[in-house]
């Protein structure tokens, strides 16, 4: 799905007859061998430049002003939602597009409400990749359509079971998963206190004593109410 959201008069014919210059910022080294297949066997673009931290990567940027930045929401313990937004300022003519794992309709509102220009999935075909990104390159902003749905149905059955909200959901998948407020906070890009505050909502709503014993009333649902295990970034 795409929408605008720059006024400029470049036009997609224009876009698509220029190279586009990309830099990826990503821990995993595999994702960086695959990209830069892709974009050789992909006319008109080109991987100028690669990180895999934030420090890096904002050096990077500055030296080479690249056309599009993919990068992955979290970037060896840093924010990929903040490099978005620095990006913005440090370098206009680059547009910032989160290329991930999460699956997560939530963290992708926050992504391009941060100055990302997209979100996409990892698992995009290469096609459809580059078809997002020269969207990008003609000013739109754009959302992967697959983003929601194989979540949708989990937090249906824990609104409905528990009456919690889509955000607090998304909280409990977590918590299910055994990880502690900060990890939480900095996975979902919220503040820690903000975390607090969902699981003491969380724990009244489904009638939990602690931690645990909310894992164990979500874990004694049907399999089909189980929030499925997140894929490794």
């Amino acid at each position: 799905m795409a929408e605008n959201s720059l006024g400029s008069g470049t036009s997609t014919a224009d876009v698509r007859n220029a190279e586009c210059r990309i830099v990826i910022v990503d821990e995993a080294k595999l994702i960086h061998l695959a990209l830069r297949v892709v974009f050789t066997r992909t006319p008109r673009f080109s991987l100028v430049g690669s990180a895999s931290a934030v420090p890096e990567a904002r050096s990077i940027i500055l030296q080479l002003k690249p056309d599009i930045l993919l990068c992955e929401v979290d970037i060896a313990g840093n924010n990929g939602l903040e490099l978005c937004d620095w990006t913005r300022s440090a370098s206009p003519r680059t547009s910032p597009v989160i290329l991930t794992s999460r699956d997560d309709p939530l963290l992708a509102r926050s992504a391009l409400d941060s100055g990302a220009l997209g979100y996409l999935l990892k698992t995009s075909p290469p096609e459809d990749l580059v078809f997002h990104l020269q969207s990008v390159r003609a000013g739109r902003r754009v959302l992967d359509d697959r983003i929601g749905r194989c979540r949708t149905t989990s937090w249906e059955n824990h609104q409905n079971r528990f009456g919690l909200s889509p955000r607090e959901c998304e909280v409990l998948e977590e918590v299910v998963l055994g990880l502690d407020n900060r990890t939480i906070a900095g996975r979902l890009c919220i503040a820690h206190d903000t975390v607090k505050s969902h699981i003491k909502a969380i724990l009244r709503k489904i009638g939990a004593r602690d931690r645990a014993h909310a894992i164990a009333l979500v874990l004694s649902a049907r399999p089909s109410e189980v929030p499925g295990p997140r894929r490794p970034q």
